[in-house]
């Protein structure tokens, strides 16, 4: 359906630009009011973006035919039209894949004289091209006393003394600061070590964050429990990486023989 809005040559009416122009003429229609664009105020590239247009007839004593016309960087998705009764509100539906920049939705109501459909309301919104983050949980340690053990460890002594190192990679092509936490239960549920930083600057395109915990004593036999999220954008945390799973498996310490002194000093061949 072709309204005054589309510049055609064989058709009376104003072009896009001129449309625009126009807009801060208009405040509330003459029969209808753009009641709400429902829309996500960001979308990541190439996702579906469902819009919701919701137009009112103003008018207490009569129905009328209106037409909803909604477009995005010049390309029209919703051009319906519907009799709403008077008093009430109607809602025009559509989608858009969203491009790789932000964009502003403008939509337009209209209602009949004769053959021309003339221009009533309009509103726009603004659709922001969201960030992915990406990071990713590169690497993962246990220290114990003098020793370091990839996580999940394994074969770990009791009553050693644990210290979790855990590193973050930024995957962006840009600077990010990273965040961490992480908790750790020992084999009986009980909290051991909840760990949350934010680092102090930022970390380069490929480059990893050391995040070091505090002690806490690996005093029960069993399999210890440690659960990580890895964190971007402190403004409105996103997480870009997890890890929930086993930390160590604790066991008993082999004691030393009583006998670890002892050594044969002559043997006699009778």
């Amino acid at each position: 359906m072709s309204y005054g809005f589309q510049p055609e040559p064989s058709r009376q009416g104003f072009a896009v630009a001129d449309a625009v122009d126009q807009l801060a003429d208009i405040a509330k229609g003459k029969y209808t009011e753009i009641t709400s664009i429902v829309a996500p105020a960001s979308a990541v590239a190439g996702s579906k973006v469902d819009v919701t247009v919701k137009i009112k007839n103003i008018d207490s004593l009569f129905d009328h035919l209106v037409a909803c016309l909604v477009i995005y960087d010049g390309t029209r998705f919703i051009d319906q039209v519907a009799n709403i009764r008077s008093l009430q509100t109607h809602s025009f539906t559509g989608s858009f894949t969203m491009p790789s920049k932000s964009v502003t939705i403008y939509a337009y109501s209209y209602y009949p004289v004769g053959a021309e459909w003339i221009l009533d309301d309009q509103a726009q919104k603004n659709v922001a091209l969201a960030v992915v983050y990406k990071g990713t949980i590169s690497k993962k340690e246990l220290g114990y006393d003098s020793a370091r053990a990839t996580i999940p460890a394994s074969n770990i002594p009791k009553d050693e003394r644990g210290l979790v190192h855990i590193w973050g990679r930024n995957d962006m092509t840009t600077n990010q600061k990273m965040g961490i936490w992480w908790e750790v239960k020992d084999p009986g549920g009980i909290i051991r070590e909840t760990y949350a930083r934010w680092e102090t600057v930022w970390t380069g395109p490929g480059k990893a964050q050391e995040f070091i915990g505090g002690r806490f004593n690996l005093d029960k036999v069993g399999t210890w429990k440690i659960a990580v999220q890895l964190f971007m954008n402190p403004d409105d945390q996103v997480v870009v990486d997890d890890y929930y799973g086993n930390l160590c498996a604790v066991i008993l310490a082999v004691p030393e023989s009583e006998f670890r002194g002892f050594a044969i000093s002559e043997y006699d061949r009778r």
